[in-house]
């Protein structure tokens, strides 16, 4: 089957299609037992710094699965080096969580892996960035402090499942 439309996504300009508002809902799960743990809904933004890079904040809802709920939050800072994503826990670029290489898989969606080991605890990650223009973060977290899976949806704001 081919694809008479453009991707809406390509390598050297994700940062220059991330910047805006997002929605997003994200579910944790617990490795071992493969129990939910909770989720999260929210509102993320890419504010850009320059034409390379930009600084991602999320503000959200956490659900737990027994009941608790709390507001959560995150900030990254993201850079854009040729075709490669670097996603920095710092705007000074000196503590690197994840170097992104994106490729176009055989279904000619753009997705890339990366693993970061914090402390003891690695994060291997998928990045997807679908056909539709939302885009999906997935991280397995192992170690001898954490156990989970964490799932993210990102979409624009307004739009609906069936729109793309």
């Amino acid at each position: 089957m081919t694809h008479e439309r453009q991707p809406p996504w390509v390598a050297e300009q994700l940062l220059a299609a991330l910047q805006g508002e997002w929605r997003f809902t994200r579910s944790l799960q617990d490795l071992v037992s493969h129990h939910p743990i909770g989720t999260v809904q929210g509102q993320a933004h890419f504010t850009p710094e320059s034409a390379s890079t930009a600084h991602y904040a999320e503000n959200g809802q956490m659900v737990l699965h027994n009941g608790q709920s709390f507001r959560a939050s995150g900030r990254y800072f993201f850079s854009q080096q040729g075709a490669d994503l670097c996603i920095y826990f710092d705007a000074q670029q000196q503590r690197l969580f994840h170097q992104l290489r994106p490729a176009l898989d055989p279904q000619g969606q753009l997705s890339a892996s990366s693993s970061h080991l914090c402390i003891a605890d690695r994060y291997d990650s998928h990045y997807a960035f679908l056909s539709n223009g939302s885009f999906v973060i997935e991280h397995q977290v192992r170690g001898p402090h954490k156990s989970y899976r964490s799932y993210t949806l990102y979409e624009r704001p307004g739009r609906t499942d069936n729109q793309g």
